[in-house]
């Protein structure tokens, strides 16, 4: 494996421990530091040369001296249980000054409050002054903190992971989970798989046995190791006879979105259901229903999604709060305020997610609350509401807003991209293979996997 080094040696890779043909394996500084360190000694390319402070070096040595005799060192520390940074920066006899600055740059830096044992974290140290660390945050990621101008700054650098396309698809006969299992989707991919399609099809009440699906898939692999699975490529879901296609695209917003064929973005304004699984609807949308407590005729102005108590609930668009609270028989609830014209309602809530309150924003999807019985209820269940200008409207039909398309210009460029990753969707469907051809429209690091 190769190191990179940028302004002073900033390391951009994995240290390579003993027996790398850069350094040498040193198992301790000197016996009173208690820590396993490893070393790596490189020289410094002589245009690094002046970035150094040599007011710091001896003023009998020559330019030319420092040039031949000039080493990076970093110091590889296996992290022990109770071990904390300012600890492992006492040992090495770094200043805590330099500690209070890089725990000052904020959230970035903030793992650093926690250390886990069994990862290693990297220091460069030149004349007992760190001048980088890096420590990885998890798999496919490295947290870089790096002094530039006597000032450190972080950052996160993605692990380069090889990739490999994989394809499943099934028939659906009991669930969507069961089927999803079967084929050989992990439970991971099957969310993912929900959350393309949530905006056209209501898994809990539109799925039945003898949809099919289709799927194309990355797993991210780290030297032969599976340490990451998705995103979906592309999927294709037939509900009740009706064919839905979603591709992954990157559009001129420089995001990766999901779109069918025509270019229309499967993320719409509102979902469909604020929750994702649920055991059925126990009353819909009604101006004349008798009420189950007041047994009296009143309009059922929402649906109601009967299930466990404490189930998740998502607002189901991007919205700010308009009311949190208890609301007479509706219980705890919370209302949506989504641009001048929707609002949106969820009562009988157990309890609410955390910083709730009048004025702050949610994302669409965001947990909002709990599922409960509060107010004037029979059992644990969601009441839902959506109103249009203040009119209530059957959240279960009504017509959402327009969706975002690709931009007239670059459509062309777009059918022409997705066309070979639509063909090769097709042909999946009857049998688990994956063309070459397909492959190599990837990227070039993707291997074939006919598994």
């Amino acid at each position: 494996m190769t190191l990179c080094l940028s302004s002073l040696g900033v390391f951009c890779g994995y240290i390579i421990l003993a027996q790398n043909q850069f350094g040498t394996k040193e198992r301790s500084i000197d016996k009173s530091v208690a820590l396993e360190v490893e070393t790596i000694n490189t020289p410094i390319p002589n245009k690094k040369i002046k970035d150094i402070e040599t007011s710091k070096l001896s003023p009998s040595k020559t330019k030319k001296e420092i040039e031949n005799t000039a080493n990076i060192s970093w110091k590889s520390i296996i992290i022990k249980p109770g071990d904390s940074l300012a600890l492992i920066f006492s040992k090495l006899g770094l200043s805590a000054k330099s500690l209070h600055e890089i725990m000052l740059i904020g959230k970035k830096t903030s793992i650093l409050k926690k250390l886990s044992p069994g990862k290693k974290i990297n220091f460069h140290i030149i004349d007992n002054e760190l001048i980088a660390l890096n420590y990885e945050i998890n798999l496919v990621k490295i947290l870089e903190v790096s002094k530039y101008d006597n000032k450190y700054i972080a950052k996160e650098i993605d692990i380069k992971l090889d990739s490999t396309v994989k394809n499943a698809n099934g028939v659906i006969k009991e669930s969507l989970f069961l089927s999803g299992e079967k084929a050989g989707l992990s439970d991971n991919l099957i969310m993912q798989l929900v959350a393309i399609f949530g905006w056209d099809i209501d898994f809990a009440l539109d799925i039945r046995e003898g949809d099919s699906f289709a799927v194309l898939y990355e797993e991210q692999y780290k030297e032969g190791v599976m340490v990451a699975e998705g995103p979906i490529i592309a999927a294709e879901f037939i509900n009740r006879g009706k064919i839905i296609k979603a591709v992954r695209y990157l559009d001129s917003t420089g995001q990766n979105n999901y779109y069918n064929s025509n270019g229309e973005a499967m993320k719409k304004a509102f979902l469909r259901t604020p929750i994702d699984f649920f055991s059925r609807i126990s009353s819909k949308f009604s101006l004349k229903r008798k009420h189950p407590v007041l047994n009296k005729i009143r309009a059922h102005k929402g649906v109601d999604y009967a299930a466990p108590i404490g189930t998740p609930i998502k607002a189901t668009g991007d919205g700010v709060v308009n009311y949190v609270g208890k609301n007479g028989g509706y219980g705890n609830t919370i209302k949506l305020k989504h641009g001048g014209a929707y609002t949106t309602l969820y009562a009988h809530l157990q309890r609410f997610a955390k910083n709730m309150r009048r004025g702050e924003k949610v994302k669409q999807g965001q947990i909002i609350g709990y599922v409960g019985t509060t107010g004037l209820s029979t059992g644990p269940h969601l009441h839902y509401e959506f109103q249009i200008h203040g009119v209530h409207r059957n959240p279960l039909t009504v017509q959402l807003p327009k969706v975002r398309v690709i931009d007239r210009k670059n459509i062309a460029e777009f059918k022409k991209t997705i066309a070979p990753i639509l063909a090769e969707l097709d042909l999946i469907k009857g049998k688990n293979v994956l063309s070459a051809k397909y492959t190599k429209t990837i990227t070039k690091e993707i291997k074939l996997d006919d598994g």
